[in-house]
């Protein structure tokens, strides 16, 4: 019915003081209501205007005619015609011995993605913030000269916000309970978290035993199996795991699911010996798991032990080396490692690096260089792809191989994925003031930076201080970090918030695996990038017939279609005729300092400059 910035009306109640009431001097609905529904469609672009406003209540005809897309102002026990689903809860409250809530209604006429934005908006503002603002707009504001409906009114809403308040109250003290023991605990497996493990840690530290003590990561490549069998399967494999954690542990010891989403324990032992043999058992029962194709191969599980010896009094660098241990042992297809300093000078290289990353981002050691895209028809160059290369002062100039996977581990990576928003964002508007304004710009985010909480706030507030149109601006979504259901849920959220800006978000290695067909299905995206290994493999008949089947299917859903890691003809033309959009790839460009990249977009798409010479940017 509506799409963004569409105007949604809403049928409001003109008797419910201080809620929502109907104010003869200004001919408005007032209260905290109309202000509710006010600052969701400033965020979310809609114009919400309340149908045919007066001192009439005419919420039931103008359901029953359907003309409006909102009910406002309802309590628990109204009912009107055409309504869509349950009524979406503002805040409620015990009256009498009952439950009596605040209701709006959504109606048949309301467009599905209303109701969807609406119901997450209102579940994110607490019991606790109405209540707040109700008694702060009851003392601000005069009140008016009430009619008898709304004495009637006014008395039905004071009763429910005393309930409510006191609900709140008793609320807010449980939630307080509840938040301290869900700090400590991992919803979807049982385990502990990061601040149960380093609380117990912290009380190690002091403990002259704490020798006895290893640190143990059993690390699951879930972003693997995700790709090759789905994300239920993952999960499931996750949820088993912990069981046999749960199985191997007592009390005393403390096993833990990190954020980072490998299984953490840190656990007694007589020797070191006995900590290697304890975790070869969890990774082999772990194996056993039932899996299709027999068990699961140990680079898919495997274990690493960190002694704590005296210099590992910090618990980062402790879980550092045993995930490093871990998944070293992966890749030399062995159960377990075992973490020292004579078997671990890279690790200890590597965790060098990790230490001087900070340092890095403030003297502004990355730099930004940036690969083209290129029109599959004219190979014209008409965006890029924005990459980072840390020059260090000790190690020279590093490629991302070098410390983005430590940064994902050590979950740091959002970090730099900011960074690099903000210099991107540079990029455009230096384009801008030099007259180009058709030349696209994408950067990359990890999943689970994605997700977070303050993603979308922080993605605004570095995208507001920059000027240039916002359609240029790509965020890319990498495949290389699982999350969960509640974090996709959260990605959701951000992307919907993203796009509303303007700015467009695509798939990133598209195509490998069953989780990037649910992804279709869950998220709303502009454009998908093809993985390199769909590229890589298109010269056979399979191939083809699986290339075609994701062309086809993101031009029916309305998006752009771009192919990476193009690096001959061959591939060049079967994209062309697969209907690719744009193509990106050694054949084209190289990635180039960000300078280099400046001076050849001026000289080749500045106003004015020869367009149709495709062919010279080919390399």
């Amino acid at each position: 019915m509506q799409a963004d910035g569409a105007i949604i009306y809403a049928a409001g109640n003109p008797a419910l003081y201080p809620l929502e009431y109907y104010d003869p001097e200004s001919g408005t609905y007032q209260g905290s209501i109309p202000e509710f529904l006010a600052q969701f469609a400033r965020e979310h672009g809609y114009d919400l205007r309340y149908l045919a406003p007066g001192p009439e209540d005419r919420r039931a005809d103008l359901a029953d005619s359907l003309q409006v897309d909102l009910i406002s102002g309802s309590l628990t026990g109204e009912a009107y015609a055409h309504t869509a689903g349950e009524p979406i809860v503002l805040f409620s409250g015990e009256s009498g011995g009952r439950e009596t809530a605040c209701l709006l209604h959504l109606t048949t006429a309301a467009p599905e993605r209303l109701g969807v934005e609406l119901r997450a908006y209102a579940a994110r503002t607490g019991q606790t913030a109405w209540v707040g603002e109700l008694l702060a707009s009851a003392g601000e504001a005069p009140a008016p000269a009430l009619s008898p409906g709304m004495l009637w009114g006014a008395a039905a809403a004071f009763t429910l916000l005393l309930a409510a308040l006191a609900a709140a109250v008793c609320g807010w003290l449980r939630a307080r309970r509840l938040a301290a023991r869900a700090e400590l605990t991992d919803p979807e497996t049982g385990l502990g978290t990061d601040a149960a493990l380093e609380q117990a840690f912290s009380r190690l530290a002091r403990d002259q035993s704490r020798r006895a003590y290893c640190l143990i990561c059993i690390r699951l490549d879930l972003d693997r199996i995700g790709r090759l069998w789905g994300q239920e399967r993952a999960a499931e494999l996750l949820t088993y795991s912990a069981g046999v954690l749960r199985e191997h542990t007592g009390d005393g010891d403390v096993p833990v699911r990190s954020g980072s989403g490998d299984l953490l324990v840190l656990k007694r032992f007589l020797a070191v010996r006995e900590a290697q043999d304890w975790a070869t058992a969890v990774v082999e029962e772990i194996r056993g798991f039932p899996f299709a194709g027999g068990e699961l191969p140990l680079r898919d599980v495997s274990a690493g032990v960190c002694p704590l010896e005296m210099e590992y009094l910090d618990l980062a660098r402790a879980v550092f080396h045993a995930r490093q241990c871990a998944m070293a042992a992966g890749r030399e297809e062995r159960e377990c490692r075992l973490c020292g300093t004579d078997r671990c000078r890279i690790c200890q290289e590597r965790w060098k690096l990790l230490t001087d990353f900070r340092k890095g981002l403030e003297r502004e050691e990355f730099q930004l260089c940036l690969q083209f895209f290129v029109d599959a028809r004219t190979f014209r160059i008409v965006g890029g792809e924005t990459l980072s290369r840390w020059k260090h002062p000790r190690l020279g100039l590093l490629g991302p191989d070098r410390y983005i996977p430590d940064l994902e581990g050590d979950g740091r990576i959002s970090a730099l994925d900011l960074f690099g928003l903000e210099r991107t964002c540079a990029f455009l508007e230096d384009l801008d003031r030099q007259g180009i304004r058709d030349f696209f710009l994408s950067c990359n985010f990890s999943r689970r930076t994605f997700a977070a909480p303050d993603f979308a706030r922080r993605c605004i507030e570095i995208i507001g201080r920059h000027s240039f149109a916002r359609k240029l601006l790509i965020l890319e979504v990498t495949e290389t970090q699982q999350i969960d259901r509640r974090e996709a849920a959260q990605m959701l959220d951000n992307i919907l918030r993203i796009r509303r800006q303007g700015a467009r978000v695509i798939f990133d290695d598209f195509g490998m695996g069953f989780s990037s067909f649910h992804d279709l299905q869950d998220y709303p995206m502009d454009g998908l990038k093809l993985d390199k290994e769909l590229v890589d493999n298109m010269g056979t008949e399979r191939g083809r017939i699986i290339l075609r089947a994701l062309v086809d299917t993101g031009h029916r859903m309305g998006m752009t279609i771009l192919a990476e890691g193009v690096e001959n003809e061959e591939q060049i033309q079967l994209l062309q005729d697969l209907r690719c959009d744009v193509l990106q790839g050694f054949r084209f460009s190289v990635p180039l300092p960000a300078e280099e990249a400046r001076k050849r977009i001026l000289e080749e798409i500045r106003p004015g400059a020869d367009r149709n010479s495709g062919g010279g940017t080919k390399r």
